[in-house]
């Protein structure tokens, strides 16, 4: 049996979200005005509903965030906002505040499906049990798992399981990140991450020693899953997600076509309807990306590199070396446009890069930069590419059958749109404003009948077949008879289309009061513990856990058996101005822990114990 994998895209914007289902997006997910974790991506009421409306079109989903932790004085505004995206349709809520799922099972949540997000650390196959228990409907899992974990938790789980396969990767186990919060009080529990991740480091040991000066220690290439899609499809996961909600339209266009193109080959089916025509070759290297990597550990080790210390900045599409410089440029083999933005490598370790102003063949003309040859030139901008991506990429056309039949003399035209595998198709049928004439040449005037009606336009519909009852149909009808039949059909279906968008209701009886949600939670769990966020962070508390080790990047892994001679004096420190962040590791867990920073003054390794 095929399994159907959702294939969710995210949505900056309402453009977005449109731009996601058109490229193939079965589902998309974006915010509200609050509470989500990317806080610079929220999106009005209107506009979800509006996205709503257009991905129902497609029998698409729409999936809110709403995953921050919650003050307790906000938890009242959550609940509204709830039952306010409720009614407009929203398909899910993605939680990491775990009352919210409380408060919906005393029905002070509307009945929405909640899904739990990363940032609850959905590492293991017992988390994501006790996550079915308590009663998600999904499951976010962790980045850090590989396919064979997930595939455990499929065998001991029926939550739907989703998994994400592209876009930027967090170092830190989500949900597990303090280092902006206590830093600068800027936390990623609350979608103000101040992205600590990506500023340049110096790596010194506990005696003082640089071992690593000004890199980006901390920052690793971005996710690309391309290549194990089967992998994971047979490891069971439900919905691939691609990472970006604060990603431009472009990225959203090209990648999401490129996954709905990668997932058309591996299955026949779709969650969702509608078939997509590319106007452009998607292509994931002309989008923004910092290389790539698949982040898949083994054994709990990464065994290829999935860090990127040049440059948090995109690196773009690799073109080829450098054949010869001279004086004022270069030369190279590959294809450059004027606009284009070439980027590099320098001896020293500098990413650097420029826009060409300048092309003759294939000398590229730039000077003040100390180009060698045989260096790598990459290229993270097309100009022509951008330009394909700024105009009509794609479209998405719904199967439809349209067949006109005469009963007890009236005459009546029938849509039937597709649906998905086992649920029927919607009709909608009309009568056509005309008297039956017969037709002089009956084969003429069902050629033309069909004709006509299969002029689909602007629509989201295109014509499968023309099906006429009886099959020797001999009636001919006017032109303007079938515009006019067509027309109201199909606004009876967009009717039906949004009916169905909008067809929650919210479960509160008119007049009915409110419910405090803080004094229900109070109520119903008198000795709960919940995590929110004014739960403050122990002092031993790790700022970040990561499943990435630079100890290991360094060749010093006592499980890899690639040690470098010598002993690292321990604990390393990440260095960075008059801030040192000490550096730990757990070997026998594979896991890298970042504390709290301490004085510029170095600091012992006793003193570190104490």
């Amino acid at each position: 049996m095929i399994r159907k994998v959702e294939l969710l895209a995210p949505a900056r914007n309402l453009e977005c979200a449109r731009e996601a289902v058109k490229h193939g997006a079965d589902a998309v997910y974006m915010g509200a005005n609050r509470f989500g974790a990317r806080s610079a991506a929220g999106n009005t009421l209107n506009d979800i509903e509006q996205a709503v409306l257009y991905a129902h079109r497609y029998g698409a989903r729409v999936f809110i965030t709403m995953n921050t932790l919650l003050f307790d004085s906000e938890l009242e505004e959550a609940v509204r906002m709830a039952h306010e995206l409720y009614n407009v349709g929203a398909d899910a809520l993605i939680i990491q505040d775990i009352r919210l799922l409380y408060l919906r099972r005393h029905k002070v949540l509307p009945p929405l499906p909640i899904h739990a997000s990363t940032q609850m650390d959905n590492a293991s196959g017992d988390k994501v049990l006790y996550l079915e228990r308590e009663g998600f409907d999904r499951v976010v899992l962790a980045r850090e798992l590989a396919p064979g974990q997930i595939c455990q938790i499929r065998e001991n789980t029926s939550l739907e399981l989703e998994c994400f396969v592209h876009g930027a990767l967090c170092v830190s186990y989500s949900g597990k990140c303090y280092i902006s919060q206590e830093d600068c009080g800027r936390s990623a529990n609350r979608g103000e991450c101040a992205q600590y991740c990506r500023l340049s480091y110096d790596l010194e040991d506990a005696t003082g020693n640089v071992l690593v000066r000004n890199k980006h220690l901390l920052s690793l290439k971005d996710l690309d899953r391309s290549a194990r899609l089967q992998e994971l499809i047979d490891a069971g996961v439900d919905s691939f997600k691609i990472e970006g909600r604060l990603k431009d339209v472009s990225y959203v266009k090209n990648i999401t076509a490129y996954y709905r193109q990668q997932l058309d080959r591996l299955q026949g089916q779709k969650t969702s309807l509608g078939k997509c025509t590319f106007f452009f070759e998607p292509d994931p290297r002309k989008t923004f990306h910092r290389d790539q990597t698949e982040y898949f550990p083994e054994n709990g080790r990464f065994t290829l590199p999935v860090h990127q210390w040049n440059t948090p900045k995109s690196t773009g599409e690799y073109l080829g070396t450098i054949n010869r410089v001279f004086p004022g440029g270069f030369e190279t083999d590959a294809l450059v446009n004027t606009g284009d933005g070439l980027c590099f490598t320098l001896p020293d370790g500098t990413f650097s890069g420029f826009a060409v102003n300048r092309v003759e063949a294939k000398r590229i003309f730039q000077k003040g930069i100390p180009l060698t040859k045989g260096m790598k030139i990459f290229r993270n901008y097309d100009r022509l590419f951008d330009k394909q991506l700024k105009g009509k990429t794609a479209e998405r056309r719904i199967d439809m059958d349209i067949e006109t039949e005469a009963r007890d003399g009236v005459l009546f035209l029938t849509l039937l749109r597709e649906s998905l595998p086992g649920e029927p198709p919607v009709r909608v049928t009309v009568p056509l404003d005309c008297v039956p004439e017969q037709a002089k040449d009956p084969v003429q005037a069902r050629d033309f009948l069909a004709a006509t009606v299969s002029r689909m336009g602007n629509t989201p519909y295109r014509i499968r077949k023309v099906v006429f009852s009886p099959e020797d149909f001999p009636w001919f009808i006017p032109a303007s008879a079938l515009a006019l039949a067509k027309r109201e059909a199909l606004e009876r279906l967009e009717q039906l289309v949004q009916c169905s968008a909008r067809g929650f209701r919210d479960t509160r009886e008119p007049g009915q009061p409110e419910q405090d949600p803080l004094l229900a939670l109070q109520k119903a769990y008198p000795s709960g513990s919940f995590l929110t966020a004014a739960t403050p962070i122990g002092e031993q508390t790790p700022l970040m856990i990561s499943r990435y080790c630079l100890k290991q990047t360094l060749g010093y892994c006592p499980r890899g058996g690639e040690n470098i001679p010598g002993a690292l004096q321990e604990p390393l420190f990440l260095v960075r101005g008059q801030k040192r962040f000490p550096v730990t590791f757990d070997c026998q867990e594979c896991l890298m822990l970042v504390g709290r920073a301490v004085s510029s003054k170095r600091v012992s390794p006793q003193e570190m114990k104490k």
